[in-house]
């Protein structure tokens, strides 16, 4: 009897630490941004070059790739489609409860016809700025963009200013 009302007692203390610290320990194991080689982005929106040298490929969150549960991860490419090497600034930043939470916030020297892309992986809404000396762009992802389809969003800088476009697969992804 009274290892049953031990065994009771350990559940019940185990299941309350656990719930309690489950929210910190979940955002304590958040790597929200880390640099890889192994994933990319699969589509290119038009306005990006297919032979523009890709610089680095930045992963941003953390769940795994094969999470079915919460939709395709999404592509974000960041180029110079200029005549000449730019100064780009490049800011990323996921919509939380109340505000904007900065994920990235890097200043680039980018060759012309080079990019920087970006795996967006946990869904949620993101704030993208890009800006040179003389243009600055910025546009959002919202967070129903992660679905089943394979998508792809771009900020890229010309002569001309910032421009923006995407790409996405248009499969329907069931109830």
């Amino acid at each position: 009897m009274v290892s049953i009302e031990r065994r009771t007692f350990l559940g019940v203390a185990g299941a309350s630490i656990l719930g309690a610290s489950s929210g910190c320990l979940g955002r304590a194991a958040v790597v929200p941004l880390r640099e890889t080689d192994l994933d990319g982005v699969g589509m290119l929106p038009r306005n990006v070059s297919e032979d523009a040298t890709v610089v680095t490929t930045h992963v941003v969150g953390h769940r795994g790739p094969d999470d079915v549960l919460a939709g395709e991860a999404i592509g974000l490419v960041v180029a110079n489609q200029a005549a000449s090497a730019a100064e780009v600034s490049i800011s990323i930043e996921r919509r939380d409860l109340l505000s904007w939470t900065s994920l990235y916030d890097g200043r680039h020297s980018l060759a012309a016809n080079a990019r920087i892309d970006f795996v967006l992986r946990d869904p949620a809404t993101y704030r993208v700025r890009v800006s040179t000396p003389n243009h600055e762009g910025e546009t959002e992802i919202a967070k129903s963009e992660f679905d089943c389809n394979e998508k792809a969003f771009s900020l890229v800088a010309t002569d001309e200013g910032i421009d923006h476009s995407s790409i996405s697969t248009t499969m329907g992804c069931g109830p």
